[in-house]
C-alpha cells in the first residue's frame, strides 16, 4: 500500500504527453484560417426605368383594333341570341294557346321539347361569352408579348436593367418614363392584331 502513491503518481505523468499532444493538434487545427468563401460577382448598379403598362395596352393600335374586332363579334351574337330569344318567346306563347286543345301527353311531350330547345340556347349564349373571353385573351397576349420584346430592346439600347409600372412608384424623374418611346415602337411593329375566329357552333 506505501507504494501506491509514487506508481500513482508517475502513471499519471505518463498520461501527461499523451493529453498534451492532442491539446497541441486541436489547439493547431483551430488556429489554421478557415477556408475563404466563394467570392460572388458584384451586382450591377440597378438603372430604372418606368412604364405606364395601362396605357399602353388602352392606347396600342393593336390593343384598339383587338376591342374594335372583339366588339362588332359581340354584336354579331347578341343580334343571334335575340333572335332566338323572340324566336322562344313565340314558341312559348304558341304552346301556352295549345295547352287547352292537346291531350296531357301531348302537351308535356311538346313542352319537354321546348324546354330542350331553351337549354340549347342558354347553352350557345354561354359558349359565345365564352369563346368572346378567349379570343380576346389570345390576341392581347400577342400584345403583351411584342410589348416585352420591345421593352428588352429599349433595355439594351438606353442601358436599364429595372422596368416598373408608373401606377406602382410613387415618385420618379419624367426622363425615367420611357412610355412613349415604348408606345411608339410597338404601334410601329405590331400595327394590328386580327383576333382568332373562336371555336363556336
Amino acid at each position: 500500500m506505501r507504494f501506491a502513491g509514487p506508481f500513482a503518481v508517475r502513471a499519471g505523468r505518463a498520461r501527461q504527453p499523451a493529453r498534451f499532444l492532442r491539446l497541441c493538434v486541436l489547439g493547431a487545427a483551430l488556429a489554421l484560417p478557415a477556408a475563404p468563401a466563394a467570392a460572388l460577382e458584384p451586382l450591377p448598379p440597378a438603372v430604372a426605368a418606368v412604364i405606364d403598362y395601362q396605357r399602353i395596352l388602352r392606347d396600342a393600335k393593336a390593343a384598339q383594333s383587338i376591342r374594335r374586332q372583339v366588339e362588332a363579334r359581340r354584336q354579331r351574337y347578341q343580334e343571334q341570341i335575340a333572335g332566338e330569344e323572340q324566336r322562344l318567346h313565340e314558341a312559348d306563347k304558341a304552346l301556352a294557346k295549345q295547352r287547352s286543345i292537346l291531350a296531357p301527353e301531348a302537351y308535356a311531350e311538346k313542352r319537354r321539347v321546348f324546354e330542350t330547345d331553351v337549354a340549347e340556347v342558354q347553352r350557345m349564349v354561354q359558349d359565345r361569352r365564352r369563346q368572346l373571353d378567349e379570343v380576346s385573351a389570345s390576341a392581347l397576349s400577342e400584345v403583351r408579348n411584342r410589348l416585352i420584346e420591345v421593352v428588352g430592346d429599349l433595355a439594351e439600347t438606353a442601358g436599364f436593367n429595372i422596368v416598373l409600372p408608373s401606377s406602382g412608384v410613387l415618385l420618379f424623374s419624367p426622363s425615367i418614363d420611357l412610355t412613349e418611346d415604348v408606345l411608339n415602337l410597338l404601334d410601329r411593329r405590331l400595327p394590328d392584331v386580327k383576333v382568332p375566329d373562336g371555336t363556336g357552333r
